[in-house]
């Protein structure tokens, strides 16, 4: 089913809020700065790092718990954006949201971030009808997947859907230190590691969520590719053109070629040779003047947040009429899951 998307709320480390994200990212501002952790070459790691002050507080029965300084960030970073978008709506809201690619005896507090959420927003949460997507940067989209058949069950159900992370982490840094895939002087083929998290409402015509851009999903997959960076199995960069193809199952006749790509490129090649192949291999979706915008080399990989900034940020740029559409957004995770939705104005708009 096609749903509407908005209001929306982004937080990374060039903004507080969607207009104000996107008008940096279009002005070509970027904020990465060197962070206090080193490399094993003792040089300060450059990251994309949301600035205290628009960080949320931790309540103090969550500040008493055992969570790691990841999940502290995460949930920091999280409430305030959650709040934006879900306070005016009709309670209890479903919660679809997007995390890092963690392993339930890695991180335990995933599947509590709704119970965290709720007590740090004081926003009610349907716990029964919400889910979390620990799948690192495809996350939010594979969220957003569920959310939509989540909706199609339930029109009238107030639905958020998100995505956070932070690489604020010392093992998270360390790993890909470790791993050469950290940008700097001495690895060209690398990233900046970054932090953030975006919200937005999803809704049915007619239903919850105060839309008055009309901006409309019009179809969201995801799958799962064999080839991905830690795999035995050849990485042919197919697994976004497999992804592409069920786009094109459920969203039938696009009202045009698609007229903008937000990608999730991250800085490293891997990412581009899944765009490659995708592009090649579904040229006639694409207009000829497509524009192709990749917002992370303005404010770092952003991981599990990577899907909801740039749904945000699409949704922006439709409804400002700033960038043509109808838009792709894509994005890929370091294992298996890859995911994309299509977005454009609803008819009449």
């Amino acid at each position: 089913m096609t749903a509407l998307i908005g209001p929306t709320h982004v937080l990374c480390s060039i903004g507080n809020g969607t207009d104000q994200v996107w008008a940096a990212a279009r002005a070509g501002i970027g904020r990465i700065t060197s962070s206090h952790v080193m490399n094993q070459h003792l040089e300060p790691i450059q990251m994309g790092l949301v600035p205290e002050a628009a960080l949320g507080t931790l309540a103090e029965e969550i500040d008493s718990l055992p969570l790691s300084s990841r999940a502290r960030r995460i949930l920091r970073l999280a409430a305030p954006s959650f709040q934006m978008v879900a306070q005016d709506l009709a309670q209890p809201v479903s919660l679809f949201i997007g995390l890092p690619a963690l392993t339930p005896a890695e991180a335990p507090w995933l599947t509590r971030v709704p119970a965290y959420l709720h007590t740090l927003t004081g926003i009610p949460i349907d716990r029964a009808t919400s889910a979390t997507f620990p799948s690192g940067r495809a996350a939010a989209l594979i969220a957003l997947e569920r959310a939509l058949s989540a909706l199609e069950t339930n029109p009238t159900a107030p639905v958020v859907v998100g995505g956070v992370d932070s690489y604020l982490d010392l093992r998270a840094l360390g790993t890909l230190d470790i791993e050469r895939r950290l940008l700097g002087t001495h690895v060209m083929d690398g990233l900046i590691p970054g932090e953030g998290a975006a919200f937005f409402v999803l809704s049915s015509a007619g239903g919850p969520g105060g839309n008055t851009e009309r901006i409309v999903v019009n179809a969201a997959a995801s799958i799962m590719d064999p080839g991905h960076r830690y795999a035995d199995a050849p990485a042919r960069g197919e697994g976004l053109a497999v992804a592409l193809e069920a786009i094109r199952a459920r969203a039938g006749q696009l009202p045009a070629p698609i007229g903008t790509t937000f990608a999730g490129f991250n800085g490293e090649s891997f990412e581009s040779k899944l765009w490659g192949v995708a592009r090649m291999r579904h040229g006639d979706l694409f207009s000829p003047g497509m524009v192709l915008d990749h917002p992370a080399d303005k404010f770092g990989d952003t991981g599990a947040a990577t899907g909801a900034i740039l749904m945000a940020l699409a949704a922006k740029a439709l409804a400002s009429g700033t960038r043509p559409g109808p838009a792709l957004v894509w994005a890929a995770s370091d294992r298996e899951p890859r995911a994309c939705a299509v977005v454009s104005a609803a008819s009449g708009t």
